[in-house]
């Protein structure tokens, strides 16, 4: 039985409506398009942003990897882990004291990351009718973005960077912004 907020009307992957569900899509779609306009006005911050990311994300990894060593419950691989622990955590710090390097080192894995991602879109909007134009679309430029990250001199590389981040937040805000009134649309045509 669905509840005043779901209907029972299938959507168009097979799932139920959400009566609600447009509000979030708008709400992530908003969202995009706002880290995609800081990314393209302060591409300073953007660096800075990326480097402390990678910072962060290395000593929790280094912090977990060091106490998973020295677990009771670590026998095997105990060296292996507490050496990839203390070198995570090394580097951590010392992309935390000087991010930009940390972005630099990015800048390719975010120009791969966009790269597969386009292939994924460009499958999806192969197989796939609904939003064919817009996915096709969105794939086409992550796979122009991507190999500009992925053929780019490192130091051309990081302001490329958040030009590209940038440019890639905000055309995916737009379509889920797009995407939102449509399901908005379609959920208030819908019987109760």
């Amino acid at each position: 039985m669905a509840s005043k907020d779901t209907l029972s009307d299938a959507g168009p992957d097979g799932g139920t409506l959400s009566r609600s569900g447009w509000g979030w899509v708008m709400a992530y779609g908003i969202a995009l398009v706002l880290i995609g306009f800081i990314a393209l006005t302060n591409p300073l911050a953007t660096g800075l942003a990326t480097g402390l990311l990678l910072a962060i994300m290395l000593v929790l990894y280094g912090v977990a990897a060091i106490a998973s060593a020295l677990s009771a419950f670590a026998q095997r691989g105990r060296w292996i882990e507490l050496i990839l622990g203390l070198l995570a955590l090394a580097a951590g710090l010392a992309i935390f004291f000087a991010p930009y390097l940390g972005a630099l080192s990015l800048v390719w894995a975010i120009g791969f990351w966009l790269t597969v991602s386009a292939v994924f879109q460009i499958a999806t909007a192969i197989r796939f009718v609904p939003d064919r134009w817009w996915r096709l679309f969105l794939g086409l430029l992550d796979l122009v973005l991507g190999a500009i990250l992925l053929f780019a001199a490192p130091a051309d590389g990081l302001a490329y960077l958040a030009l590209i981040v940038g440019i890639s937040f905000l055309f995916k805000g737009v379509f889920f912004i797009v995407l939102a009134f449509a399901l908005r649309r379609l959920v208030t045509t819908l019987p109760r």
